[in-house]
């Protein structure tokens, strides 16, 4: 009887242990080719050119198109530039996401208010003294300049001064006189501020703190100083320089699909680099890479089935650039695969032929008109979305130049997709113009609208159109 219930124990034992088996078998993904066979390979992904195209490109473009944006010198690159019209303090540009604003001992609780233009924000500092920028230097080759635009309430400071320090805090060295607000000034009227880096030493440094020191200043008969309730108003920081070139913030974005099943088996983000490998058992797979220059991510669909993966980027990122390659592989050992990575935007570019002086401009909102466009990497598909987001361009015109430049996100296409742009000008934070223009283009090309901004233009508005494929063409409208 023993040896009997033994034996049933034994037999009870087997089943359950099968059951436990197959019951934790089906919490587990599909099997991979080849998996239960363990055999792994190494593959290598090299970017054809990725350092002599993508970066050299990169930084080429980057600057022609900010200088031009901001009048700074040419050899100088935007390195952060802060808005403030989300109401925080995070950059719209920042090479380092480490950066860091803060005042009176780090003390952050600040306001955001009408800046200037007067359709977006400006950060305000309540009883501030000191007001500093802390910026992490370790991507940066050289320093060029700092500007902001600034003023303050009846009872805030009406002077200022600018110094800098690379040793935390301990000691400062002054960037310029103390400057004075002018008189009579208005308490809406944008008083900017510029002064030169280009002499700091960053040496072993690794964090460069800006700081703004806030005096009572004349006060020109007015309403007295107050350093507790007195308010002072800070918008359109930008600071430029030169980054070095392995701290670009590029990003590829790898995804692996398996050819047979179509289901997504590997997926990352990494540096940009030339080189790359992944781990893969044998068998036939789909390979989807992007690289994109910017702190922010990538946007991508939340479905990663072969079919319905797409990639997009935000209209509202004005400087983003973006390059894309795919893959078809067949793994059957180690093996090195070399990609070749094409451009998934163009650049669009408004020069303007006025005879009068635009410097008046605040500000130019461009809106996009058309459905969002979705990198697909395997599938030939369209969009039906809208991206609602209004870039808004500060432009700083000068006689010299009279335009402004943003890159649109176009995936890739075999044919041409159509284009259509709102602008609205304003001037003294009044909106003085809204027109439209728009063209067909595809991915990898600049194209140009050529015109008068302000001068009213007889008849429809007629554009001559020349287009070719290629970057270093352009298009140019008339109109």
């Amino acid at each position: 009887m023993k040896r009997k219930s033994k034996s049933t124990w034994g037999i009870l034992s087997c089943v359950f242990i099968l059951v436990l088996a197959a019951m934790s078998s089906c919490k587990k993904h599909a099997k991979l080719p080849d998996e239960n066979d363990e055999t792994i390979h190494a593959v290598k992904f090299k970017v054809k050119d990725f350092e002599a195209i993508v970066t050299p490109l990169k930084k080429q473009s980057t600057t022609a198109k900010r200088a031009a944006l901001s009048g700074a010198a040419s050899e100088n690159e935007l390195l952060y530039h802060w808005t403030f019209d989300n109401s925080n303090t995070v950059p719209e540009v920042a090479l380092d996401a480490a950066v860091l604003i803060d005042y009176n001992n780090e003390k952050t609780d600040y306001d955001f208010l009408g800046g200037w233009p007067a359709t977006g924000k400006a950060i305000s500092f309540k009883g501030g003294k000191e007001i500093l920028i802390k910026i992490p230097t370790k991507g940066i080759q050289s320093l060029g300049s700092w500007t902001f635009d600034g003023n303050s309430s009846s009872t805030g400071p009406r002077a200022l001064m600018l110094s800098y320090s690379l040793d935390m805090g301990n000691s400062f060295s002054v960037l310029s006189d103390t400057i004075r607000y002018p008189p009579n000034v208005q308490l809406s009227a944008k008083i900017p501020i510029s002064t030169s880096l280009a002499d700091i030493s960053l040496g072993n440094s690794k964090e460069l703190w800006l700081k703004i020191s806030l005096f009572a200043g004349s006060r020109d008969g007015g309403v007295g100083y107050s350093p507790t309730t007195g308010t002072f108003k800070m918008d359109n920081v930008m600071i430029y320089g030169q980054v070095k070139p392995q701290a670009l913030p590029s990003k590829f974005y790898y995804h692996v699909f398996d050819a047979k099943s179509k289901a997504m088996i590997k997926s990352g983000v990494l540096n940009s680099q030339e080189t790359f490998d992944v781990e893969l058992p044998n068998g036939t797979y789909y390979l989807s890479l992007i690289a994109k220059n910017s702190t922010l991510p990538l946007i991508m669909a939340e479905a990663v089935d072969f079919e319905h993966f797409y990639a997009t980027n935000a209209f509202s990122e004005q400087s983003a650039e973006l390059f894309a390659g795919r893959d078809t592989f067949e793994v059957k050992g180690a093996l090195e695969r070399v990609l070749k990575l094409n451009r998934i935007y163009s650049e669009v570019k408004l020069t303007f032929t006025d005879s009068e002086d635009l410097s008046a401009i605040d500000s130019i909102q461009v809106e996009q008109l058309h459905p969002v466009f979705h990198y697909y990497p395997f599938m030939t598909r369209s969009s039906d979305q809208f991206d609602k987001s209004v870039l808004t361009v500060v432009p700083h015109f000068t006689v010299a130049d009279q335009s402004f430049s943003f890159n649109q996100f176009m995936g890739y296409y075999l044919d041409n997709k159509a284009i259509r742009y709102q602008f609205r000008v304003f001037k003294d934070g009044q909106l003085l113009r809204t027109f439209e223009l728009g063209s067909e283009i595809r991915n990898n090309v600049q194209i140009q609208f050529k015109g008068k901004l302000l001068e009213t233009a007889n008849g429809n508005l007629g554009f001559q159109i020349v287009k070719n494929e290629h970057w270093d063409d352009h298009i140019v409208i008339e109109y």
